[in-house]
Order: C-alpha cells, then sequence, then structure tokens
C-alpha cells in the first residue's frame, strides 16, 4: 500500500500541479479524489494506460462523489489521469504488483486558481510595491478577463489576455505572475521564469513571485537555486508552511528522506491542515519503513477531512498496513 506522492506549487492565487508518482502493489487500483481543503471532488474521470513503447487503448471512465475503482488490471506499470473541470488535472504513476489485491491512492486536486492564504488563518497582504502600480484601464480590463479564463481552466485564451495586459503595462506585477504560472502548468518553467524575473524586478520581497521562482527552478532540477529562494523567502516569513513545505519536496527528490522529514514536520507545525504536506509525510515515512508515522498521518487525516467517505477509506489503507 502507498499513498500518491503530491508535489503542490503556490503561484499568484493560484495552485500548480505537478506529476506525482507512487509505487503500489494490486490488481485493483481505488481511490478517493479530495480538494485542498479536504471536501470530496463531485465528478471526475479516470483514465488508465498500460506504461509500454507499444500504443494501446485506454480506458476513460466517470466517476461521482470522490471515488472511484478500477479493476481488472494485469501486474505491471500504469499512468493513472484523474481530470475534473475547475481542477488541474493530475497524473500519477502506480507499478500492480500480483501480491497485493488493491493499490490505495488519495489525491488531491487543485483549482486552476487558489486564493491560499500563505499562513494559517490569514490572507496573502498585498505589498506597497503593488498597491503603488498605476494600472491603465486597458490593462486591468484585459487582466481581469484573463483572471476569468485562467479561472475556468481555459489557459490559452488567458495568456492572450494577460499578454495584452503586460502590453499595456510591462510591470503588470500580478499580470507577470499568473502568466509565468501558467507557463508551469504548461511544462514550460524557462518560459515561467523569463516573467516571473521581470516580476522579481518589480518586487524582490514578494513571496508569491519567490515561490513560484523556486518552483520554476526545481522544474529545472536546480535545487540550489531553489532552495537558496525558499531560505530568503523563510528569513521574511520564518513560519511560512508552503515554502517550508517545497524545501521538503526539494529533499524529497534529492532522496534526503531525514531532511525532508524536518522540513515537513515544520509545515505541517506552521499549518496543520496543508493536506499535501501530510501526503507526502507519508511518502517519507514509507520510503524509511516507518508504519507507524503512516498510521499517524492517517488518521490526521481523517480527522481534518471530516468526510465519512474519507474516513472509510482511510479505514481500509489502515487495515491493508495491518493496524
Amino acid at each position: 500500500m502507498k499513498v500518491t506522492k503530491t508535489v503542490f506549487i503556490l503561484c499568484c492565487l493560484l495552485c500548480l500541479d505537478i506529476q506525482r508518482a507512487h509505487a503500489a502493489g494490486g490488481q485493483t487500483v481505488k481511490g478517493v479524489v479530495i480538494t485542498p481543503d479536504g471536501t470530496v471532488v463531485p465528478e471526475f474521470s479516470v483514465v488508465v494506460r498500460h506504461v509500454s513503447d507499444k500504443p494501446e487503448l485506454f480506458r476513460r471512465k466517470h466517476f461521482k462523489n470522490g471515488e472511484f475503482a478500477i479493476s481488472n488490471l494485469n501486474s505491471g506499470k500504469y499512468q493513472i489521469i484523474i481530470s475534473s473541470s475547475q481542477f488541474i488535472t493530475t497524473k500519477t504513476i502506480t507499478e500492480l504488483k500480483p501480491e497485493t489485491p488493491t493499490d490505495y491512492s488519495l489525491i488531491v486536486l487543485h483549482p486552476y486558481r487558489n486564493e491560499a492564504r500563505l499562513t494559517p488563518g490569514a490572507a496573502y497582504t498585498v505589498s506597497a510595491k503593488t498597491l503603488q502600480q498605476k494600472i491603465p484601464d486597458a490593462a486591468r480590463d484585459a487582466y481581469l478577463r484573463a483572471v476569468e479564463l485562467h479561472r475556468d481552466g481555459k489557459l490559452d485564451k488567458a495568456l492572450i489576455e494577460y499578454g495584452a495586459a503586460i502590453r499595456a503595462y510591462p510591470k503588470y506585477l500580478e499580470a507577470l505572475t499568473d502568466i509565468g504560472s501558467i507557463f508551469l502548468l504548461f511544462n514550460r518553467p524557462d518560459s515561467a521564469l523569463a516573467f516571473l524575473r521581470r516580476a522579481e524586478e518589480v518586487d524582490d520581497c514578494n513571496p508569491i513571485i519567490n515561490l513560484n521562482i523556486a518552483v520554476a527552478l526545481t522544474e529545472q532540477s536546480d535545487y540550489g537555486g531553489a532552495q537558496k529562494m525558499l531560505k530568503k523567502v523563510l528569513q521574511s516569513e520564518p513560519r511560512l508552511a508552503i515554502a517550508q513545505f517545497l524545501n521538503a519536496q526539494i529533499s524529497y527528490l534529492q532522496k534526503k528522506y531525514d531532511q525532508a522529514g524536518e522540513h515537513v514536520r515544520a509545515a505541517l507545525a506552521s499549518d496543520p491542515k496543508l493536506l499535501d504536506a501530510w501526503l507526502l509525510r507519508i511518502e517519507i515515512s514509507l520510503k524509511q519503513q516507518d508504519h507507524n508515522d503512516v498510521r499517524e498521518s492517517l488518521l490526521h487525516i481523517r480527522e481534518v477531512t471530516g468526510s465519512a467517505l474519507v474516513t472509510e477509506f482511510i479505514d481500509q489503507q489502515l487495515l491493508a498496513l495491518g493496524s
């Protein structure tokens, strides 16, 4: 039994999904799909593709009320793609093994735009430099159109409107940041950094911009550069859970599991409701074969979500762990 590894990326009013991978055993994949606040996703589709060099037909099934199950799978490695309107598509790699009948996956889908808090109970404070910008009406109108398109997942059209806003006002901080975040969604960190660095020139102390730059550098495997940027963020905001979580992700990618565990615990101490951090903590504990910590993390997720469906699903996972 293994729970999905989630990579959480914070953008300016946006959460970004990166490809996630986990290994599990069994001939059935069973999962629950939730939002970052722990509510179940009401409707979504699941595509299952066998990972091989040969082109094959794939299954697409539609599910409701947060729960899915894909049965009658042979042993092997599969890509599972979960999509829903208003949410970023998530890709998961799972390896099914004959000795375990069921693979359990708890999956968080993030909206295209997320007015996320940076610290528990507090909204993001707009910087003085942002407030001082005198945005022309044409630029602001284009930006607002882009935001709506962005929120609806119409990313190509959103890019056009963000571009119009930037052409009308080249130092438009929010537009530069948001267009950078879309390029991250398109897995184009070089293009993302071109806009994010321009935003950094306008306001180099903006935590959202600096976090996104760290994400882009991580995507380029520039872990040292990303950690340097996160250190800068944490110097001004030492209890910023998202920055601590991103540090944990980088350490995890480097297979520094003890260090990753320290960072993820710091993130959860700052924000106990950060579900992505709990899922990463489970991944780290599984790598370290610490099943007691896996149980503790699952129990906390069950408590935080308060969902009957999630509770039942986690109870099944606990049973699979032998608790």
